[in-house]
């Protein structure tokens, strides 16, 4: 299959205030042009977010709950109570019961911990789990990651057992009879970051109760190298206080003191070495991931919580190993669903729902995100065992896959889950069926350029602007994940001198280019890219400039997102001269929007035109402007009204409208990309 073309994004440029910032903190405007698209425009949000760090934690008493699941636990630690923290099999999970249990015996806690497994047990609370911990002799369980939808299985227990739930999750109508509950989502919480993954939680329950015996002005920021692994590998918002506690983590991380961790870092190839989210998230939580997936997720907490070498070193090897059979379980579902679809039209088939006997339960989500990276479209992986279907979804931004479920519910035994991942158990009879509902409903809301993914630019950049000063300050954008983004600058028009693929199989591509500033360039998995492109010849860049360290030496290079063959001034010059294409009518759209938000309704159109020039280096003829304003009223976003005396137009936004549009629903803008290809087909 061809490598999917992107649709690049540009985001407006807002000069004015970039300028601004960028004097008075010092920076480069496009690095506060980067701020400025994150939404952070004032100068104060800006410090705070260039310079996040502990000192400014949340409460944790302003978490509901707080106080009375503080209170339980000191009278359990006082009495000498069994508690059991009761977990999670992923990372966030794994990571919060470590943080948990090694606070917690720091204050002497008769403390034990459970992980439930993934394939008899499945998430959250049980009840058989429970009362075997009953009998066990546990008074107070401590839940993390998990809990807050247990209603039967807590109403089960009460009076048995005391049970104090930390999670995250979104609350539902009916709470669990719980002693407590800790968690920023619940109605009447009073934390101001509602983001916080459940290790996040779990730890200021850690902070609660260093308060309660060190005092209200005790301060606890211990064991942030777990809590920064949790936070980043759960893909929560890298924003507010997850930032904070993930920038301190990330510092800790290479000089941690935590036997397992040390073991883990050494086998990664990551000792002594400078740790982003990145390799978190591709390296570290993987391994961690993998025990939950593959086998028990007790070897995870207990790498963490170790105080042995010699088993720190027997249990991170244990974790590379089953990382390296997870891989290898993935790489054989992913080969058999590949092959299944060599059967399929994906042309026409909107929703890949694909099916095969005792596929690793624990592995198909994973294949399911490869494989919509691939196709960019909605994929559901199923095992199929004993005439039952148990599922993994993924989507596209473009389709709901929970909603998307709910339509089909009468046909699944259960499902749950959010817009872009969920799971489902379905009989295998009604496999047919739900693939067809899917593709149905997928056809009749879904438009073509749904299915073209989107690369979002920061900020058209010359290369001369990009020097170690600049890599430098992009670090205090760190660290990226969701939420925050890692920045994509792009160039346009800049000479190729060389290119040649490297790799197994000719997978990267390397390059060198023309021109004062950084030459080289290195596009992982894009080695099919090099037919494509002519030496000598222009080409457009998407990147994020990093550092290469490779023996010994320390080089500036392009990391790149996208690359395509530039089209020549001539083509793009008549282009815009016939007819607007998508981003031409953004760009309209949001400077109308823009300027009818200051108050300004009144335009005459060649100050529109020279305004679109500036912000986004596109030159529009009054034919074309005109044009895009047609489509815009097609659509019923604008209204206008023509002031000929003055020569001026009065254009007003309508209410935003509640379904999804489509461009496609104009008739002129479907006139529009014919006009555009009919040029292309008969001058390129």
């Amino acid at each position: 299959m061809a490598r999917l073309k992107k649709t690049w994004r540009l985001f407006p440029a807002k000069r004015e205030l970039a300028n601004e910032l960028s004097r008075k903190l010092n920076i480069s405007r496009y690095i506060a042009q980067v701020l400025i698209n994150r939404g952070i425009t004032s100068e104060q949000a800006a410090y705070e977010f260039l310079y996040a760090d502990t000192k400014n934690m949340i409460d944790p008493y302003l978490l509901k709950g707080m106080k009375k699941a503080v209170a339980r636990i000191a009278q359990a630690v006082e009495r000498q109570e069994k508690i059991t923290i009761y977990g999670d099999y992923d990372v966030d999970g794994i990571t919060a019961c470590a943080v948990l249990y090694k606070t917690m015996k720091r204050f002497g806690a008769n403390i034990e911990f459970y992980i439930p497994d993934r394939q008899s047990e499945g998430y959250g609370l049980n009840s058989t789990a429970l009362n075997s911990l009953i009998h066990a002799g546990t008074k107070l369980v401590i839940t993390v990651d998990c809990g807050i939808s247990a209603v039967k299985e807590i109403a089960a227990v009460l009076g048995q057992l005391d049970v104090i739930i930390t999670d995250h999750h979104q609350p539902p109508a009916e709470l669990p009879g719980a002693l407590a509950i800790i968690n920023p989502k619940q109605p009447g919480c009073l934390c101001p970051d509602k983001n916080l993954a459940g290790v996040g939680v779990a730890f200021k329950l850690c902070q609660g109760l260093w308060q309660h015996y060190h005092g209200a002005e005790g301060q606890f920021f211990d064991y942030l190298d777990i809590v920064a692994i949790g936070t980043v590998a759960d893909i929560v918002p890298l924003t507010g206080e997850n930032r904070a506690l993930v920038k301190a983590g990330l510092k800790r991380l290479p000089m941690t003191e935590n036997l397992g961790l040390k073991a883990l870092l050494a086998i990664c190839g990551l000792a002594n070495k400078a740790i982003d989210s990145g390799n978190i998230g591709f390296v570290i939580a993987p391994r961690l991931n993998a025990v939950g997936r593959v086998s028990q997720a007790t070897a995870g907490v207990e790498l963490l919580i170790t105080n042995d070498y010699q088993r720190a070193q027997e249990l991170a090897q244990l974790l590379n190993e089953e990382n390296l059979a997870r891989q290898n379980i993935e790489k054989m579902i992913l080969a058999k669903a590949e092959k299944q679809l060599e059967a399929i039209d994906l042309h026409t088939t909107k929703v890949l729902v694909l099916a095969g006997e005792e596929w690793h339960s624990g592995v198909i989500g994973i294949v399911a995100s490869r494989l919509v990276d691939k196709y960019y479209k909605p994929v559901i992986m199923i095992s199929l065992c004993d005439g039952i279907g148990k599922g993994s979804c993924r989507s596209i931004p473009a389709f709901d896959i929970y909603m998307a479920l709910n339509h089909c519910s009468d046909l699944l035994t259960q499902f749950g889950g959010h817009r872009q991942a969920a799971g489902l158990v379905v009989p295998a009879e009604n496999i047919q069926a739900l693939r067809q509902r899917l593709n149905d409903l997928a056809a009749s809301t879904l438009s073509a350029t749904d299915y073209v993914p989107v690369l979002t630019i920061d900020s058209v950049i010359c290369l001369e602007e990009i020097g170690a000063p600049f890599v430098e300050q992009m670090a205090c954008l760190e660290p990226y994940g969701f939420g925050n983004p890692s920045p994509v600058f792009a160039c346009r028009d800049v000479a190729l001198g060389e290119k040649r693929c490297i790799g197994q199989q000719s997978r990267h591509l390397k390059l060198k280019l023309k021109n004062n500033g950084v030459k080289d360039v290195i596009a992982w998995n894009m080695g099919e890219l090099s037919n494509n492109l002519t030496c000598d010849e222009n080409i457009d860049l998407a990147f994020v400039p990093k550092f290469n360290e490779w023996q010994g030496q320390k080089n500036l290079q392009l990391v790149a997102q996208d690359i395509r063959q530039s089209l020549t001034s001539q083509t793009q010059a008549a282009l815009n001269q016939i007819a607007p294409d998508r981003d031409c009518i953004v760009q309209v759209y949001l400077l109308l929007k823009q300027s009818n938000q200051s108050g300004q309704y009144n335009f005459f159109l060649k100050n529109i035109m020279d305004k679109i020039s500036d912000n986004y280096h596109t030159v529009i003829s009054v034919k074309v402007l005109e044009t895009v304003l047609t489509i815009l009223r097609e659509l019923h976003l604008i209204t206008t009204k023509e002031n000929q005396e003055r020569d001026e137009i009065t254009i007003q936004l309508t209410p935003a409208p509640t379904k999804k549009l489509d461009l496609m629903d104009s008739p002129t803008f479907r006139n529009c990309l014919k006009m555009r290809a009919e040029y292309l087909a008969e001058n390129i």
